[in-house]
């Protein structure tokens, strides 16, 4: 089990924080984060004067970039390594951001949406809450588990009480005598169950 969480690290710490797939050509910023050098052009070709690293949005100069010949022969080793059914499954189905093409891969927990990274550096985002879908996926799962435990136990008193209200009911309704029995003045005898 150890051996493959070290992987499937391995696996992430190569790919491209931007497409999510293996790095391409990769460049490190003044911040340390890496990229692949089309994606990050790409993230930047609109901006001018202010180049927010995507990852920390740390304002990094565009020529600051660094070819990183290291990580591209390690990304070469790790593309190697066998992945597992399920991760290239998930990698195959990612969905795309419709306005910038790119994989959305970060969730706005102000705007309950999930983004891109463009998206992530737009105006309408820069001051939210945002974090990677798997963390953000984590942290609503703890939400839902804390309130399911308290709602169960609920619905196990509701359930609860309606067996004793349906048990008393029912003893009620034996305790009671017939209303044809009372007019005719005869009372059958009470029969116990």
């Amino acid at each position: 089990m150890a051996f493959a969480t070290s992987l499937a690290e391995l696996q992430a710490e190569a790919s491209c924080p931007i497409c999510l797939d293996y790095l391409r050509d990769p460049v490190t910023t003044d911040c340390g984060h890496n990229f692949c050098h089309s994606c990050i052009h790409q993230c930047w070709e609109d901006l001018q004067h202010i180049f927010p690293c995507p990852f920390c949005l740390h304002y990094c100069p565009d020529n600051s970039l660094k070819r990183n010949t290291q990580l591209c022969h390690m990304t070469d080793i790790v593309k190697q390594l066998p992945t597992t059914r399920r991760k290239r499954r998930r990698q195959e189905e990612k969905a795309l951001c419709e306005q910038h093409s790119q994989v959305l891969d970060l969730f706005c927990e102000t705007d309950l949406e999930l983004l891109c990274p463009q998206c992530r550096v737009s105006s309408d985002h820069q001051d939210h809450l945002l974090m990677p879908i798997a963390q953000a996926a984590a942290g609503h799962r703890r939400k839902l588990k804390s309130y399911i435990e308290p709602l169960r136990e609920q619905v196990e008193d509701a359930e609860m009480r309606y067996e004793v209200q349906e048990s008393k009911s029912f003893e009620y309704s034996e305790q009671q005598p017939d209303p044809s029995e009372q007019e005719s003045g005869h009372r059958a005898p009470h029969i116990q169950r």
